[in-house]
């Protein structure tokens, strides 16, 4: 009877993030082409749909399952901080990916304070979003730290591309560009976060960069970028790996100073989340199946490694993922108690 309930609750839960998306979409289209027409200029396409899909995505998602702890919504507000967050990050992404700028100016257009001479409409808009998220934070001494590790581990991920990068290392990359960046959004909401939660941010942000990693195994080996999935050789090992992160976060989730109803709701946001990572684990376990190592992931068509978030089947296995790790937690802290 409980996992009907839950099926229905999470059927639900999909149509409202699906319904939300969609409101989102339009309002950070319509917000963008009006900053586009303040700088006199227009974003590249592929980056100004990047940076609405990520938006729309996260408000709903993410923003919203954080805000859900102190029973409220992401504030119009704070929406806004979090679309100018995207065009930040987007368009750092760019300024690193397309080598359009040097690390010394990098550091001086991210760190800055704002002297730094922009040439080209993404500069400018850049700074201008850049400007106004630190002018909004109280504490601009930690914001600079977190974003400076942020910039560090951009910097650092151009050590991907060296075959011999240690797994130490590649580790720690992957970790702290997906965790930093991930925490620096807690920053922009108007309620401050405790330490347990900021916990929560960095740990889902690295679970965010593995299970993206994981997505995109074949695009990663043919630009010749070494990710911890793809250096992958055994599956199950993997998954072990990333079961441990999934189990941190459930800690985490659990020391939280918030009433038991408002963090399972959270947690089940959360292992959702989780779940795309553990699909893409449990795909990669098939092709493995009984042998000892994966086959050559470099050999495999790329049919074999995409993983087509449409199917039914996988759909399926992501809501049992999300009830089973549910109704775990939910047992263990009844136990607790």
């Amino acid at each position: 009877m409980y996992f009907v309930r839950f099926g229905a609750s999470i059927c639900y839960q999909l149509y409202q993030v699906m319904s939300a998306r969609r409101q989102e979409e339009k309002w950070a289209t319509n917000y963008l082409r009006n900053l586009e027409s303040c700088f006199d200029g227009q974003l590249d396409p592929v980056s100004f749909r990047k940076i609405v899909n990520s938006y729309s995505i996260y408000i709903p998602m993410i923003c919203d399952a954080f805000m859900g702890l102190r029973g409220k919504k992401t504030s119009a507000e704070e929406k806004e901080r979090m679309l100018l967050y995207f065009i930040c990050s987007t368009l750092f992404d760019d300024f690193c990916d397309k080598r359009e700028l040097l690390p010394a100016q990098l550091e001086a257009i991210a760190i800055g304070d704002g002297q730094y001479q922009a040439t080209r409409l993404e500069e400018r808009m850049f700074i201008h979003a850049n400007l106004t998220l630190r002018d909004f934070v109280p504490d601009k001494s930690y914001y600079d730290q977190v974003a400076r590790a942020v910039l560090q581990a951009q910097i650092d991920s151009d050590k991907q591309f060296d075959p011999a990068i240690s797994q130490e290392e590649l580790m720690r990359i992957t970790l702290g560009k997906g965790g930093y960046s991930v925490l620096l959004c807690h920053f922009y909401f108007d309620a401050p976060a405790c330490a347990i939660e900021q916990a929560c941010w960095y740990r889902l942000g690295g679970i965010i960069q593995l299970t993206n990693d994981l997505f995109d195994i074949h695009k990663d080996l043919e630009q010749g970028s070494v990710t911890l999935p793809n250096r992958m050789i055994n599956a199950y090992e993997f998954s072990d790996y990333f079961m441990g992160e999934v189990a941190a976060i459930e800690k985490a989730i659990a020391m939280l100073p918030y009433d038991t109803s408002k963090r399972q709701d959270f947690l089940s946001g959360v292992m959702s989340i989780c779940s795309f990572g553990s699909l893409a684990l449990h795909r990669l376990r098939e092709l493995q199946g009984q042998e000892e190592r994966l086959p050559n992931l470099r050999q495999l068509p790329r049919k074999a490694l995409v993983v087509d978030m449409e199917q039914a089947t996988n759909i399926w296995y992501c809501i049992k993922f999300t009830y089973r790790k549910t109704k775990a937690w939910q047992l263990s802290i009844a136990a607790a108690n």
